[in-house]
């Protein structure tokens, strides 16, 4: 990486590295905080806040309490259950409480790196990336929360003088961010993953907040630009997995034109649930049986009518 690329800051959830589902390939997955989206079925809570925060893991706790006194602006307390609960309005973020507990009943989630402290990581794989087409992928999250910093990576992982050393990247994301931030990161990328939760306005605003209009919007304009594209799609069931709905994402897809290499169906699983009740969340989203790869078939084959290729998970 070369030395004169600008160092930046942001909030990192999760490295994960030898990634298959992230792009083509061995990947590094960079995993920022911070969601543009509020989606009802979210799998990974632990995500939605740009800052690092202590989140209780109440299967873990043992009610010693000896995490109480260690607060210092009385932001902790137990709850009915007898477990620990954060107040927010009044954490100062100081992780003392977790530091004090045995348990690992209290776990910090997010952690301050700079894009150099990164990219040491997602250059130790390199050898990887070379005999397997893979690379770093930017994901969350939503990364976008977090624009600047996600240039930051982008730029040091092109910023080789010999292009052969140059690092794959690819962006995962939800597509509602201003396009003028895209703009500065797309510059650097070579593939966009791109999440299409719902192709009806009123049912994406229902179940994300937010309706799709910027979304498309922004699809459009990284296809006319050239990128290549993966188009991701959640199969929910009783949200999204109508006939109408995948036929309409499935056309908008088509429309895109030879952007868009095939489209990754993610099934929805009833597993986040288990992990919103450790965390001492409420999860409003039913935890029913999500989809077996052989309730996809009739999907895929919709999707085969428009796009090149299908896959389940990435």
């Amino acid at each position: 990486m070369s030395q004169d690329i600008q160092i930046s800051w942001g909030v990192v959830n999760d490295i994960q590295r030898m990634c298959v589902n992230d792009g083509p390939g061995y990947r590094t997955t960079v995993f920022l905080k911070g969601c543009l989206l509020d989606c009802r079925w979210c799998h990974n809570p632990e995500g939605k806040r740009r800052f690092p925060e202590v989140i209780p893991y109440v299967s873990n706790c043992k009610v010693c309490g000896e995490c109480l006194p260690a607060c210092p602006t009385g932001a902790l307390h137990m709850n009915g259950n007898g477990f620990p609960h954060v107040a927010r309005a009044l954490c100062s973020d100081c992780m003392q409480c977790a530091a004090a507990c045995a348990h690992d009943a209290l776990i910090v989630w997010g952690r301050v790196m700079s894009s150099s402290d990164v990219m040491v990581e997602v250059i130790n794989d390199k050898p990887f990336y070379k005999t397997s087409g893979g690379g770093m992928t930017v994901s969350g999250g939503e990364p976008m929360s977090q624009p600047a910093f996600v240039a930051a990576l982008m730029r040091a992982a092109k910023s080789d003088p010999d292009p052969n050393e140059r690092v794959h990247t690819a962006l995962d994301t939800c597509g509602h961010a201003a396009w003028a931030d895209y703009e500065k990161v797309l510059e650097y990328v070579d593939m966009v993953l791109l999440d299409i939760k719902h192709m009806d306005p009123a049912a994406h605003k229902s179940y994300t907040g937010r309706d799709n209009a910027l979304i498309l919007s922004n699809a459009r304009k990284m296809a006319a630009r050239g990128l290549k594209m993966r188009l991701r799609v959640p199969v929910i069931p009783n949200v999204n997995d109508t006939e109408e709905n995948f036929t309409a994402t499935a056309k908008f897809a088509a429309e895109l034109g030879e952007a868009v290499s095939g489209v990754d169906l993610l099934p929805y699983h009833p597993y986040a649930g288990g992990k919103y009740r450790a965390f001492g969340m409420d999860y409003e989203f039913p935890t029913g049986e999500g989809y077996d790869d052989s309730m996809l078939e009739p999907i895929i084959n919709l999707f085969l009518d428009y796009v090149p290729e299908v896959t389940i998970g990435g």
